[in-house]
């Protein structure tokens, strides 16, 4: 169940390529952090602020289904959506999408709110939650 979706826009460079002329499975790790860094945004969160808040949000876990290659120069659609109320943990899921809208990817991961100066994981900080309240 999605929670909260945000729909993020990317253009694939050739650097990212690999020999086969697709999109190398490693860099898709990329293009999800990048929309969970536009989803935080759009809720009025800034990444950076998080951590000189001394919140830290580490990836426990990441799985990845490649369902249709992605080539140089594609227009994709990154859709991030939270898929349950934090806690100590987050979860998202990713679809991404090509120009054509076909059904490139699918993806998961789990994150953990770290405390920057114990490295523990800790709650879901108050200024997250009240973000997703708005």
């Amino acid at each position: 169940m999605c929670k909260k979706k945000f729909v993020c826009q990317l253009t694939t460079r050739y650097a990212e390529t690999d020999q086969m002329g697709v999109i190398h499975h490693g860099t898709y790790a990329t293009y999800f952090e990048l929309a969970r860094i536009e989803w935080l945004r759009s809720l009025g969160l800034s990444y950076a602020n998080l951590e000189t808040q001394g919140i830290l949000l580490p990836v426990l876990s990441l799985s990845t289904e490649f369902k249709h290659p992605l080539f140089f120069e594609d227009q994709i659609q990154v859709e991030i959506c939270l898929d349950s109320d934090p806690t100590s943990i987050i979860d998202f899921s990713y679809q991404i999408f090509n120009q054509d809208k076909v059904l490139c990817t699918i993806a998961k991961t789990r994150l953990a709110f770290v405390n920057a100066e114990t490295r523990k994981i800790m709650r879901c900080p108050e200024v997250f939650l009240n973000a997703l309240g708005d």
